[in-house]
C-alpha cells in the first residue's frame, strides 16, 4: 500500500482531491492534508510518504522549496505537482529534483489517477531496494525465518506471531509478489538458485527474494518493483536442470502487503516436517523440532518475567541438546529477536551484531558457549524503567549529536541507525513522548538556536542556522524561529541586546 499526502493552501481543492477518489480500491492511504509548505514538510518526515500531491504556492514554504529539501534528504518520496496556467514555468522548475508530473487545476479524479499509476511502478521499485542497508537486510531475512520457524512449530495465529517483529519489518504497507515454482527436486534446487541468482543480478539487482522450499515446490516472495512478472515465469518455466526432464510449472500472485503473503504461505508449508528457507540464494535447513521450539519459548517467556536464574539454566539445558548447527542458528536468533521485541535489554545495535556474527558461526560447540554466555548476562540483567523505552532515548540522543544534520530524518534513524521500521518507530515515539518526531525535532533545534544566540550579534546568525540543522535555508529558519517564538532571529538578538 502507498501512502500520500495532499498539500494545498486552498482548503476546498485539498479537502475535494481528498474526497473523489476511493484511495483504498487503488492500494493507497491517505495519510494527511496539509495547509501549507511548513506543515507538509513536518509530516513528510514523520510519515515518510510515497507520494505528495502539492501545490506551488503556499505560504510559509512553497512546493518548489518543499520538493527542493525532500530531495536532498533520503526519503524516496515522489511529488506530483498542482499549479496554475501561469504557474507552468515556475513549475517546470522542479524537473531538476527528478518531478515530472504535474496537474492543472482544478483536478478531475481521471488526470490524479493517471499521475499516481505512473508513479507507482516506480514506487514499488525504489521501495523494494534493500542493499544499501546491510544490517536492516539481515534483521529482515532472519525475522521471516524466525517467523517460519514459529509458525511451523507453535500452534498460534500468524497476526499473534508477528505482532512481536513489527519493529524490524513493514507488515502491512509495501505490497509484495509470490511466485510458486512446481516440479523442482531437491537435487536441483541448488542450481536453479545459482542460475535465479544470475538473472536477478542482471535484471533486478536491487531486489531482496526469500524463498521457502518444501516438497517439490518453491515459494519465491519479494516487494513489488517495476518488473515484468511474465518475463520471469517464463525464464523459471523455460530453465534447464542437469537430469531434470520435466518442465517447471509457475504461478504467480499478488499481495497487498506481506501479512497477507505470510499467511498464505505459511499454510502451506506449516504441515511439512522438514522446510528449507532460502537466505541470499543460500538453502537453509529448518526442522520442525515443535517440542524444543515450544519449550524454549515458555522457558524464555519466564525468565523475562521473573528473572530466575533457574529458568533461565533450564532454557540453557534445553539448548545443550540441540546436535544441527543450522538449527540452533535459527533458534537462538529466534531467542534474541524475542528479548529484543520484549523489553529494553538487549538494543537493536547489539541485535544486529548478534545476528551478523551467528551468521558467521560455523561451529556448533562454540555457538552453544556463546549463546550461553549471552543468555545469563541478558536474562540477569533488569530492564531499564523509564517512562520511555530504550529506542526512544536513542533517538532523542541521535538527534543531539547530529543536529546540525539538515537532512536529519526519522526515516534515517529507524533504518540506518536502529535497524528498524520506519512506520513502528513513528507510532511508538509518537506514543511515548506525545508529539511527533517532526515537531521534537523543530523544538530541539528552537531551542538550541535560542541558546546559541545568546553569545551571538546578529551577523552571526547564519552561523546559528547552520549548527542547528537550517544552514542551508537561512530563510526558513527565520520562518521556523519567528513560527516559535513569536519573532525573528535577528529581533531576537536585539532584544537580547537591549536594542528592541
Amino acid at each position: 500500500m502507498l501512502k500520500l499526502i495532499i498539500a494545498d493552501d486552498e482548503r476546498i481543492i485539498r479537502e475535494t482531491i481528498s474526497t473523489i477518489i476511493d484511495w483504498k480500491k487503488y492500494d493507497i492511504e491517505l495519510v494527511g492534508l496539509c495547509r501549507n509548505g511548513l506543515e507538509a514538510y513536518d509530516m513528510i518526515l514523520d510519515e515518510s510518504p510515497d507520494i505528495v500531491l502539492t501545490d506551488i504556492r503556499m505560504p510559509g514554504m512553497d512546493g518548489l522549496e518543499l520538493i527542493r529539501r525532500i530531495y536532498e534528504t533520503d526519503l524516496n518520496t515522489q511529488f506530483i505537482i498542482l499549479s496554475g496556467y501561469g504557474e507552468f514555468e515556475y513549475a517546470k522548475a522542479a524537473m531538476k529534483y527528478g518531478v515530472h508530473h504535474y496537474l492543472l487545476k482544478p483536478c478531475s479524479e481521471i488526470h490524479i489517477l493517471e499521475s499516481i499509476k505512473d508513479i507507482a511502478q516506480d514506487c514499488y521499485r525504489k521501495n523494494s531496494s534493500e542493499r544499501s542497508y546491510p544490517a536492516l537486510n539481515s534483521i529482515r531475512h532472519n525475522v521471516i525465518l524466525t517467523i517460519l520457524n514459529n509458525a511451523v512449530c507453535q500452534n498460534r495465529p500468524y497476526d499473534e506471531i508477528m505482532q512481536a517483529y513489527d519493529p524490524y519489518m513493514d507488515f502491512y504497507f509495501s505490497s509484495y509478489h509470490l511466485f510458486y515454482i512446481f516440479f523442482l527436486g531437491f537435487e536441483n534446487l541448488e542450481e536453479f538458485l545459482q542460475q535465479l541468482k544470475q538473472y536477478a543480478k542482471n535484471r533486478f539487482p536491487q531486489v531482496t527474494i526469500h524463498g521457502i522450499y518444501v516438497n517439490y515446490t518453491l515459494l519465491l516472495f519479494f516487494k513489488e518493483f517495476a518488473g515484468n512478472y511474465q518475463d520471469m515465469s517464463h525464464f523459471f518455466s523455460h530453465m534447464r536442470l542437469a537430469g531434470h526432464s520435466a518442465s517447471l510449472e509457475t504461478e504467480d500472485l499478488s499481495f497487498k502487503n506481506l501479512q497477507s503473503l505470510l499467511q498464505t504461505a505459511l499454510d502451506k508449508v506449516r504441515r511439512f516436517s522438514m522446510i528449507y528457507y532460502i537466505n541470499d540464494f543460500h538453502i537453509l535447513s529448518s526442522c520442525n523440532y515443535s517440542f524444543i521450539m515450544d519449550e524454549a519459548n515458555k522457558q524464555l517467556s519466564a525468565s523475562l518475567q521473573s528473572g530466575s536464574t533457574e529458568n533461565t539454566d533450564s532454557l540453557i539445558s534445553l539448548l545443550s541438546e540441540v546436535t544441527d548447527l543450522s538449527f540452533l542458528k535459527q533458534l537462538s536468533n529466534s531467542l534474541m529477536l524475542a528479548i529484543s521485541a520484549a523489553d529494553s535489554r538487549l538494543s537493536t545495535v547489539e541485535l544486529t551484531e548478534w545476528l551478523l556474527n551467528v551468521t558467521h558461526e560455523t561451529q556448533l560447540e562454540p555457538l552453544k558457549l556463546t549463546l550461553a554466555e549471552k543468555l545469563r548476562t541478558l536474562l540477569s540483567a533488569k530492564p531499564e524503567k523509564s517512562a520511555v523505552s530504550a529506542m526512544t532515548k536513542q533517538i532523542r540522543d541521535y538527534v543531539d549529536q547530529h543536529l546540525s544534520d539538515p537532512n536529519l530524518t526519522l526515516k534515517g534513524i529507524a533504518e540506518q541507525h536502529l535497524f528498524m521500521n520506519t512506520d513502528y518507530v513513528s507510532k511508538k515515539f509518537q506514543k511515548e513522548t506525545g508529539t511527533r518526531f517532526s515537531n521534537y525535532l523543530t523544538s530541539v533545534r528552537i531551542e538550541r538556536a535560542k541558546k546559541l544566540l545568546v553569545s551571538a550579534g546578529s551577523d552571526k546568525i547564519q552561523t546559528v542556522a547552520e549548527q542547528v540543522g537550517c544552514g542551508n535555508n537561512p530563510q526558513y529558519f527565520s520562518q521556523l524561529f519567528k513560527k516559535n517564538t513569536g519573532v525573528t532571529p535577528s529581533a531576537y538578538v536585539a532584544r537580547l541586546h537591549g536594542e528592541g
